[in-house]
């Protein structure tokens, strides 16, 4: 791969992955409530999604969902689904940011594997990575040359760009942790958090093939 290429990929990788979306608010939002470990291990979560993306991408997912109108919309819809499921259960929660759950996975006493489970849904129905991985991706992949170097390059650049940018906010928010966690802070970041994760549900959900 040309120099010029990678510089223009690691530059939009960087842009995409600094950008306030479904990841970036997750991340904000373990820091705040959890502290740096929850956020290290839901940006670990978050970075096993993007590489089954990026693998999707390169073997064609992209193709198929454009050439099948039931299998677009199925995926639409389930991602669609979950973030508004997300979104609405941080506008309903109350008296902090943590949620209330039955399953436990969006509780304070979370373990390292749930989070590590909730980072990779966010990421797998986080609409920017879709688009990402399935418009923006195959174009800087050379198919009259090897594919796993590519790939193994393009997704390495991504994963820094997308560890070192969230870690970033999670630390931020691990520092103010005591100030995001106050009532009336909380209260507005969850309904901001919400809102966000909602619209891009709605985003989603009005994608067309």
């Amino acid at each position: 791969m040309s120099l010029h290429m990678l510089l223009a990929y690691s530059l939009i990788t960087w842009l995409t992955a600094a950008t306030p979306g479904p990841a970036v608010l997750l991340a904000l939002r373990n820091g705040a409530t959890r502290g740096f470990r929850a956020g290290l291990f839901s940006t670990l979560g978050n970075q096993l999604g993007l590489v089954l993306l990026a693998g999707a991408s390169i073997l064609g997912l992209g193709v198929i969902l454009h050439t099948s109108a039931w299998l677009f919309t199925l995926v639409k819809w389930v991602g669609a689904a979950y973030l508004v499921y997300l979104g609405t259960r941080m506008l309903l929660a109350r008296g902090g940011m943590a949620l209330d759950s039955t399953d436990g996975v969006d509780t304070p006493s979370a373990s390292d594997a749930q989070m590590l489970r909730l980072g990779l849904w966010v990421s797998l129905t986080n609409p920017k990575a879709i688009l990402f991985f399935g418009a923006l991706f195959p174009q800087f992949v050379q198919t009259d040359q090897a594919l796993l170097p590519q790939f193994a390059t393009l997704v390495s650049l991504s994963i820094c760009a997308s560890v070192s940018c969230l870690l970033t906010y999670v630390w931020l928010a691990s520092r103010a942790r005591h100030w995001l966690q106050r009532p009336r802070a909380t209260l507005w970041i969850n309904r901001v958090a919400g809102s966000v994760f909602i619209g891009f549900g709605l985003v989603l959900a009005g994608w067309r093939r």
